[in-house]
């Protein structure tokens, strides 16, 4: 039948009709959409989530995250959730919840052209515009565009926010099932403001002459006049951070040729047995402070930073590019189950970092395996994997991870049960090399390897 097609975790060649056991293809003038999207870490076919219960989903800061009330400020989780990933990090997470991450884009196969449109409107002309479209050019060939602006000028001096996220996606599937090809291209261009704070030298809060908090005076940033337009961008003290991602995914299968045969259509089956996985990535990123109203006053109190000379801006940055080249073999042992599989890969990752200190380069070597094991009644799901780093910067570093969710089909939920252990290096931003690395009053300060349980 069509779902068991459907099941092979293979591009949509065929559709039911009012019959789902119907065999026949489906009819891409139908009014009816059918749509799913793949992960770059499944090969499991998910739906969309249209329900509105739990407005976070389309809110870019979780539910348990605290920030200043304006949107596009730093978060904090008020959750233990320290950093579970191995090997190389630059350190810079204030801004994360806004960043459109590689690992979450997701490869939609559709029968029609699908458009969101969504714009949000707050206080102090705080923004929110998103538009997606993604459609097939061919019954094996996807295609997706996706972008989203935040801005906020914020209830106080020098908050403007401006961020702005950027995706392209391609997936090709070859008529013969045997190829894939994933594209992605994602950019994030965040720009925060920084105030360092309200002066403290009378109570402004209290004043009835500062009801309007814009007039409070800050730390940081000098006394600019408020700006609300969403197409300005322009922040002169804060934090500036862009970074740039390419991906692609090549994949060859192995495996048995089948088809379904009726009176009018013959719909192609593939089950891969066998599949060969390369992935190229490149990744540009460029993380900067600057504050073109400089007091020198402030930053020798709170950071120790003397200036030999007058300045009139004080600015520090990290930039990085990084290339990886990953090579992985996937074994499927039930050719009726792709969400049962067995992965061994290696991958080299190529580093450069440009600091005050100078240009460096380095590298890591690491390995990696998985076996998922997703029964085909669905009822259980089970995962181990683990990532080595064998030589290079962040060698010894590894991450152990083991869980089992049991799903409960009558109310939608699960239990998982789950174990993880880590052992990272400290993000580079504490390194001596960094731009942002501040020594104490007793000499630079040198972190240490962390086991994260």
């Amino acid at each position: 039948t069509n779902s068991a097609a459907r099941s092979l975790g293979n591009l949509r060649t065929g559709g039911s009709g009012k019959s789902t056991d119907s065999l026949e293809r489906r009819d891409y003038s139908d009014d009816t959409i059918a749509i799913s999207y793949r992960m770059p870490t499944t090969t499991l076919a998910l739906k969309l989530d249209s329900s509105i219960r739990d407005f976070t989903s389309r809110f870019p800061i979780p539910a348990d995250h605290i920030y200043l009330g304006n949107n596009g400020t730093p978060t904090r989780s008020l959750l233990f959730t320290p950093i579970l990933q191995p090997g190389w990090d630059a350190g810079f997470h204030a801004l994360d919840v806004y960043r459109w991450k590689l690992e979450n884009v997701r490869f939609f196969n559709t029968t029609k052209p699908y458009t969101e449109l969504n714009y949000m409107l707050g206080s102090q002309t705080e923004q929110m515009i998103e538009a997606f479209h993604t459609q097939n050019v061919k019954p094996n060939w996807n295609i997706l565009f996706n972008y989203r602006l935040i801005n906020s000028p914020g209830y106080f001096k020098n908050q403007k926010t401006n961020h702005n996220n950027y995706l392209v996606t391609s997936w090709y599937q070859s008529p013969k099932k045997r190829y894939n090809n994933y594209f992605a291209f994602l950019a994030n261009n965040l720009l925060a403001g920084e105030n360092g704070g309200l002066l403290n030298d009378q109570d402004y809060l209290n004043d009835p002459i500062y009801k309007d908090r814009f007039n409070i005076p800050t730390q940081l940033g000098g006394d600019g006049a408020a700006v609300t337009g969403f197409f300005t961008n322009t922040v002169t003290t804060g934090n500036k951070y862009k970074d740039f991602h390419f991906m692609m995914r090549q994949q060859y299968d192995l495996g048995k040729k089948d088809s379904l045969v009726t009176d009018s259509t013959i719909v192609p089956l593939f089950y891969p047995r066998l599949r060969f996985e390369h992935t190229l990535s490149y990744h540009l990123y460029n993380y900067r402070f600057t504050d073109a109203l400089a007091d020198t006053g402030y930053y020798n109190t709170y950071y120790g930073q003397g200036f030999t000379d007058l300045i009139d801006t004080f600015t520090r940055g990290d930039k990085w590019s990084r290339l990886v080249n990953d090579f992985s073999i996937i074994q499927f042992p039930d050719a009726n189950n792709l969400q049962q599989y067995v992965k061994l890969g290696a991958a080299l990752e190529n580093l450069t970092g440009q600091f005050l200190t100078g240009k460096h380069q380095f590298h890591n070597f690491y390995a990696h395996g998985e076996y998922r094991n997703r029964t085909r009644n669905r009822k259980w799901d089970m995962a181990l994997a683990g990532t080595l780093y064998i030589n290079g910067l962040n060698g010894g570093d590894y991450q152990a991870q083991v869980s089992l969710k049991r799903f409960l089909p009558k109310n939608g939920a699960s239990l998982e049960l789950g174990f993880n252990n880590t052992n990272r290096s400290p993000s580079f931003i504490f390194d001596t090399r960094s731009s942002f690395y501040l020594e104490s009053a007793r000499g630079p300060v040198i972190f240490k390897r962390k086991i994260l349980p």
